[in-house]
């Protein structure tokens, strides 16, 4: 016995002759901790993720549903269902093709009360391009956001649809609010 080797004292069986090493053990139990912390950390990072998405959805949500906005809704609601364009907005705002005001909307009350209208459809059009940017990106969850405020997405698009052509016209940015239809295409595909 005293002839054993001290790398044989080391080894374990494997069974048919073959032999590991503690060495190779401790190697081996080292890269299964390893594959085991980096997959606990891969399952950890997604579920955060997937957290973080549903919060960031809910808030948008919340956000839609605020008492701000949905006294703006009600307005643009009123806007939309008057049949007015958004050139005739535009023109009784006084705001000129430049995007600058042509005459001060102290003026006359009509100016004033088209320039508040301006003002709340631009601020459910940017609601609508901060959502699907924010889609785009991938910091919401699709689904549930389809599930949530699918149908106002498209409704809203639709209806924001000419004034946002206008805006391109008169502020000169032909790519403004691209995001309100990309949002609208996105939860068309998510009806099918």
């Amino acid at each position: 016995m005293n002839n054993v080797s001290s790398e044989r004292v080391e080894q374990v069986a494997l069974g048919a002759g073959r032999w590991l090493t503690l060495k190779h053990a401790e190697v081996l139990l080292l890269a299964l901790a390893l594959f085991a912390t980096v997959a606990m950390s891969a399952m950890t990072l997604r579920q955060t993720t997937r957290h973080f998405q549903l919060e960031r959805t809910s808030a948008f949500v919340t956000r839609f549903n605020s008492q701000e906005l949905v006294t703006i809704r009600e307005e643009v609601d009123r806007w939309v269902e008057s049949k007015e364009t958004a050139k005739r907005l535009y023109e009784r705002s006084g705001i000129g093709s430049a995007g600058s005001t042509a005459a001060s909307p102290n003026d006359n009350s009509d100016a004033k009360q088209a320039l508040a209208m301006v003002a709340k459809l631009r601020t459910m059009a940017n609601f609508f391009q901060e959502f699907g940017t924010a889609i785009k990106v991938g910091s919401l969850d699709e689904r549930y956001a389809h599930d949530l405020l699918g149908a106002v997405c498209v409704r809203y698009a639709n209806d924001l649809r000419q004034f946002i052509e206008e805006s391109r016209i008169v502020r000169g940015r032909p790519q403004a609010y691209e995001e309100v239809f990309l949002l609208e295409a996105t939860m068309k595909a998510l009806d099918r």
